[in-house]
């Protein structure tokens, strides 16, 4: 797999609410990624971020 299909594997388990696997997923190929690997990370922190979010506006 290239880097980039990496990235596009990471964000389709986030995309299907799969954080936990998505986070093991990129921890797995940290070393296929390379300087992706930072990229990838900051996609699990959007996630978090977001899901937090939409959790607090159900809130509201």
């Amino acid at each position: 797999m290239t880097k980039e299909d990496l990235i596009k594997k990471a964000k389709e388990l986030l995309n299907e609410g799969n954080i936990d696997k998505a986070k093991e997923f990129i921890e797995d190929h940290k070393e296929d990624l390379g300087d992706y690997y930072d990229k990838a990370k900051g996609l699990l922190k959007s996630e978090k971020i977001d899901g937090l979010i939409d959790h607090l506006k159900k809130f509201f």
